[in-house]
């Protein structure tokens, strides 16, 4: 909270400055408390301990990220206040905000922020938590780390600390390419601050429409970036180029983005004729990487180009990009991993007796990873379909509901109402929408199982503690 209070400090905004030195002082007080009592207190968590570790931290955060929105001058409850920071922390992008011009610059980079602090946050639980608690099929990361890679990778008390220095480089690399066009540092800033965690949030309504076709580029190629495995800088500053070549789910984040902007490209070139090639190019691969990231920034009003991009859109939100990155939805991976199973069941319909092996980047998919990537897909359809009856309820659309829950769950941020008209921001949400929703971003961006474990009773047994240690 310091450097937007020392913005909002130098632009005289004393009452957005006084909401973040509030915040800081709650903040610090209930930070030493948490520290005075359990310090010099260390024991190995449980599994269960774990489970509900991950999801009461990520809460908490959460609360306390709210306050500056909160005690700001912007006179939101707290329930828009909870939303705007789960919002940022799980890099969602959605806002409550109408008005950008109210906002503080400090209020602006604060939101940036989050969404930074929430994108180095998700990748260390995808590669340093989901793994040991082996959901979704991320323990298959696991094991590449911890055997057939184990040579190729940093070691496990290395690789936060690689992991922020990817990240980190990512960022400065971006702000310095947006900087060399835009001259302007804030701008700059901010959009770094919020490309790399594909979080999206820009300072303006207008999104990256705004910005000259060589910044747009340059957000295309970190938002790119962004969507791979964030340790594949590591391999390829190794000169590990064999296992980029071979690794299936980035051949497919590439292929996905290539197909889908060649049928993006053939309808707009067919709506707008006298586009050049190059313009609209630009627009059908921003779009595609955009949202297939979950990053969502627009450079265009992608309402008017009718109703087959933006179905195509909203099939492509919860798919995802690469494990490993920053964006949201089921990830590449995953969907491979069906598809190699699906292939295997036909075969052995055809060849009953036959054993078939499928493998995912030379490694083998048993049972025990595909019955937790289909639990997953099990608990993301079910948790939609609940979510938007929910959202129902409220005299909400279909589609504003299907789009705003998917969105949710898929940390993207784009949401359309029954016009087909791309929902600016979700201030008109009744407060209970606004808090299931909030409950979707958190269950999306914690993939689902480590939030719904801690509801079970089994979770709560002595005998489960016992047996698990």
């Amino acid at each position: 909270m310091l450097f937007p209070f020392l913005i909002d400090h130098i632009d005289d905004k004393f009452s957005f400055e006084k909401s973040f030195i509030l915040s800081s002082i709650l903040t610090i007080f209930f930070g030493c408390l948490f520290l005075c009592t359990f310090f010099d207190k260390y024991s190995k968590l449980s599994i269960r301990e774990m489970y509900l570790t991950t999801t009461i931290v990520w809460l908490v955060v959460c609360f306390f990220a709210a306050l500056p929105f909160y005690f700001s001058p912007l006179n939101l409850s707290f329930t828009d206040a909870f939303f705007e920071s789960m919002s940022g922390l799980t890099t969602m992008g959605a806002s409550i905000f109408q008005n950008f011009e109210e906002l503080s610059r400090g209020i602006i980079l604060w939101i940036s922020i989050l969404q930074w602090i929430g994108g180095i946050g998700i990748i260390v639980i995808a590669l340093g938590i989901l793994p040991l608690l082996r959901i979704g099929g991320m323990q298959l990361f696991s094991m590449e780390n911890s055997d057939k890679s184990k040579k190729n990778m940093p070691k496990t008390s290395q690789l936060i600390l690689t992991m922020l220095y990817i990240y980190i480089t990512y960022t400065v690399s971006c702000f310095l390419l947006l900087f060399l066009d835009q001259h302007n540092l804030f701008t700059s800033l901010i959009f770094a601050l919020t490309t790399i965690p594909t979080g999206g949030f820009s300072p303006t309504v207008q999104s990256a429409s705004e910005l000259s076709a060589y910044s747009q580029w340059i957000i295309i190629l970190f938002m790119f970036i962004s969507g791979l495995p964030i340790l594949i800088f590591y391999s390829f500053s190794k000169q590990k180029l064999i296992n980029i070549k071979n690794d299936i789910q980035i051949k497919t984040y590439i292929f996905t983005i290539i197909i889908i902007s060649f049928l993006l490209y053939l309808w707009l070139n067919t709506v707008y004729p006298t586009r050049s090639f190059f313009f609209i190019l630009r627009q059908s691969v921003f779009t595609v990487v955009s949202v297939l990231t979950s990053t969502c920034l627009t450079i265009e009003n992608i309402d008017q180009w009718g109703t087959f991009p933006i179905l195509l859109l909203i099939f492509l939100m919860p798919v995802g990009s690469c494990s490993g990155s920053t964006s949201g939805g089921i990830k590449m991976f995953r969907i491979n991993i069906i598809f190699l199973f699906s292939i295997q069941y036909l075969r052995h319909k055809i060849m009953p007796h036959a054993v078939f092996v499928s493998k995912y980047n030379d490694l083998p998919i048993n049972s025990e990873i595909t019955s937790s990537i289909f639990v997953f897909i099990a608990i993301f359809l079910i948790t939609f379909l609940f979510s938007t009856l929910s959202l129902s309820c409220f005299s909400l659309d279909f589609m504003t509901s299907t789009t705003s829950v998917l969105s949710a769950l898929s940390n993207s941020g784009l949401a359309f109402n029954q016009q087909l008209s791309l929902i600016s921001n979700f201030s008109d949400f009744p407060s209970v929408a606004k808090w299931i929703l909030a409950a979707d971003m958190m269950l999306g961006r914690l993939e689902y199982i480590s939030v719904f474990v801690v509801l079970l009773p089994l979770a709560w047994k002595s005998s489960f503690n016992t047996k698990k240690n």
